[in-house]
């Protein structure tokens, strides 16, 4: 990989989700835009004194700002396009200026760019029909002035005398609407009076599903100006009757510097993260800076031969298991694709390199007791050393003199003996210095790193296609120090998430809106949630193929635990046969020397070259069944096969894919996942038919279905994201362990 091909820094973006009541007086307005303009101004010093190279407050940027791209902070607005405080919000963004630091030359008017976005509950032509004449010319500038517009699947119909079924449709249309603004916001700006009553959609409803998706949340009281921050975790209706505090612009501009700069830990991170204190610890942003700067790593073409060997004994390893139909590629989404690209190279990587120096180190403990077994066999056949002369008294008492050699030792010996031992001394050195290296280098949290983020950015190959720009929310075990170990690859996934526009997708294209009696209007980028289409990609391609994927992992991983188990058996059973066999040679000759019986000399000549043979094999064989069980340990392949049958149960349901497609030969691992579809992709396969129903019965007039399915889609898409999230979060504390030492 070569510095180019690196994936670049992600811009400094501020999402603001806005809410507000479309009915305000002139008091309600006044304090409104008060308020806000304190609230976008205080957010925008804020993210200008954060992004690095940019003169605001220079060289006090927190040490994580300088994996940002070196630019100007983005602030960004996204409303409902609505008259009243959306339109109010949306002016007093344009007006929102940064100043630079005093003296600074060249600089910029303004630190700070603001941008406006929207999401709108239904095409925009029928949202636009239903504003009202005189906001039509104020829409229709802010409507050319964002920078991308989401547009739901929402029905609007409003015939007059209005029908149930008409407001059912237009309520399920604001209530997605106010759903899908969520997904496009890191912090939630309200502006209503609480003692108001709530509508469909409306700023109330919007500010409480804002708190349960755990959003932050400012509220600006339209009635009295006084305004509240509420945070996830705090309860509306108290907060609400608690008087307002005065220093919340201060409290807000923590919020936005802890959402934006978060783990800046100073040293907590890596002092919680590794057990080993008096190795040299790496810095906290060691993974940052290699996954934006280090080219070289990994590099297949220049890799040492240690990193192909290691790679190398794990892949034989597998490979001999592995079992099973090979899942498809993710349909990739750019940009995120190269983000997830460098992730998974990172992951392979590393895994590869941790996985394979435990087996190599099993692998080679065995030979070294091997090679350690032959030495004293041939110490004690010489009889030239102490070791050796104590070994051939023991000869002597149970076989007869010609069966001991000569005490001169061969000439050959000596320099076989030296080889021996340098071999053994080299592989103990190899062994300490692979564990040492493997440990102190973080190959498995590395991996495991950049796995649970190449699984959240997998997601955002699918969610953004139904219209989130949120990545999958992760609950991981709260007792468990991998959680201090992760923040900052939770801090890099939610500053790529930010830092992608959703005008950047390739599906964002130029758009012409048409207008009674005069020119079409021009959006920019315009993106339209076809929830049939997407629902389709993520069965297919998404739950299918990792049902595939979490199928041929279990076969593999539970071959390999089988295997293994076996082989500890048979071998333990080959080492009592041995002992036995031992001891019936032993007894033998000392009948023979005591003269109870009369051995044949053929038979005394095989005893003679059985035995060192024999003393060979019940050395090594305890030290083969103790590695087998050292892999088995390290692999946790037993579980890891559990883990994957429990996923691809959840996800395609309990029947065993592998013996259906067996069975039927002509059928293909995605067509068993459709045609005995169960767990998730049964959910998805029952959504998605019932869209296809009322898409087709949509032509009636007037249209008998709710629609708005994008909402529906998407949150049962969220459910199965957090499902692979999570598996992966509870995945990374299950494989967090050093490399042991099996000596």
């Amino acid at each position: 990989m070569t510095p180019s091909n690196l994936p670049p820094r992600p811009r400094l973006i501020f999402r603001i989700g806005f809410a507000g009541r479309k009915d305000l007086d002139s008091i309600a307005a006044a304090h409104l835009s008060t308020q806000l303009k304190t609230a976008l101004q205080r957010i925008g010093q804020t993210l200008a004194a954060i992004a690095p190279g940019v003169p605001v407050q220079a060289g006090q940027e927190p040490k994580i700002a300088r994996f940002y791209a070196r630019e100007r902070p983005l602030l960004r607005l996204v409303t409902g396009l609505c008259e009243g405080a959306d339109a109010l919000a949306a002016e007093v963004l344009h007006a929102v200026r940064v100043a630079p630091d005093a003296g600074c030359a060249a600089a910029p008017e303004s630190c700070l760019e603001t941008e406006l976005a929207t999401v709108l509950p239904f095409g925009v032509a029928d949202y636009r029909a239903s504003r009202p004449v005189d906001f039509l010319p104020t829409f229709d500038a802010q409507l050319q002035r964002c920078a991308y517009v989401l547009e739901l699947d929402g029905v609007y119909q409003k015939p007059n005398p209005d029908t149930a079924l008409a407001k059912k449709q237009r309520a399920r249309a604001y209530r997605a609407q106010s759903a899908f603004l969520l997904r496009h916001a890191d912090l939630v700006i309200a502006a209503a009076n609480p003692d108001d009553a709530a509508k469909a959609g409306g700023t109330l409803e919007t500010l409480r599903a804002a708190l349960a998706f755990d959003l932050p949340a400012l509220l600006i009281h339209t009635g009295s100006g006084a305004v509240y921050l509420i945070e996830p975790d705090d309860d509306l209706n108290a907060k609400l009757a608690e008087p307002a505090a005065d220093d919340w612009p201060q409290r807000l501009a923590t919020w936005v510097r802890q959402i934006a700069a978060d783990p800046d830990l100073a040293g907590h991170e890596a002092q919680a993260g590794h057990p080993h204190p008096a190795e040299p610890v790496a810095s906290p942003d060691a993974r940052l800076e290699e996954f934006f700067d280090q080219a070289q790593s990994p590099d297949r073409a220049s890799q040492r031969w240690g990193t192909h060997v290691r790679k190398w004994a794990w892949s034989t390893l597998e490979s001999r298991f592995a079992t099973g139909a090979k899942p498809k590629s993710d349909p990739a989404l750019e940009p995120y694709a190269s983000y997830r690209k460098r992730a998974t190279a990172l992951n392979y990587h590393y895994s590869g390199l941790y996985r394979g120096a435990f087996v190599l180190n099993y692998g080679l403990a065995v030979l070294a007791v091997l090679l350690a077994t032959l030495s004293l066999m041939l110490l004690g056949s010489a009889g030239h050393t102490a070791v050796g002369e104590q070994v051939m008294l023991l000869l002597q008492a149970t076989t007869d003199k010609a069966d001991v050699v000569s005490s001169k030792p061969a000439p050959w010996l000596l320099p076989l003996l030296l080889g021996l031992a340098a071999c053994k001394l080299g592989i103990v050195v190899f062994i300490s210095r692979n564990t040492k290296r493997a440990n102190r280098e973080c190959w498995n949290d590395r991996a495991v790193d950049m796995r649970f983020l190449a699984e959240r950015l997998r997601a955002l190959f699918y969610l953004p296609r139904l219209g989130s720009f949120q990545p999958p929310a992760v609950y991981p075990p709260q007792f468990a120090s991998r959680v201090v170990r992760q923040s900052r690859i939770d801090w890099l996934c939610e500053a790529l998430v930010r830092g992608i526009s959703p005008a950047q997708l390739t599906e964002a294209a130029r758009a012409e809106v048409p207008r009674p009696n005069s020119t079409p209007l021009v959006v920019q980028k315009l993106l339209r949630v076809d929830a049939k289409k997407s629902l389709e990609m993520v069965r297919d391609q998404w739950v299918a193929q990792q049902g595939i994927y979490h199928e041929r992992n279990y076969h593999t991983m539970h071959g390999l635990h089988e295997a293994m188990e076996h082989w500890q058996k048979y071998l333990g059973y080959a080492v009592i046969v041995v002992v036995i066999l031992d001891l019936l040679l032993i007894g033998g000759k000392l009948a023979h020397k005591l003269q109870w019986i009369a051995l044949p000399a053929s038979a005394l000549s095989i005893a003679k070259f059985a035995t060192p043979i024999l003393i060979l094999i019940s050395a090594v064989l305890p030290a083969v069944i103790a590695a087998l069980g050292g892999l088995r340990f390290q692999s946790e392949c037993q579980r890891l096969a559990e883990r994957s049958l429990v996923m691809r149960r959840m996800l395609t349901g309990a029947n065993d894919l592998a013996a259906y497609t067996a069975t039927n030969q002509n059928v293909t691992a995605s067509q068993a996942c459709l045609a005995q579809a169960q767990g998730r992709h049964r959910e998805l396969r029952e959504l998605y038919q019932l869209i296809e129903q009322a898409q087709s019965n949509s032509t009636t007039t007037p249209p008998s279905h709710l629609g708005s399915y994008a909402h529906e889609a998407l949150r049962l898409s969220e459910r199965i994201a957090e499902d692979f999230v999570q598996e992966a979060a509870e995945w990374s504390v299950l494989y967090a362990k050093d490399l042991g030492d099996p000596g």
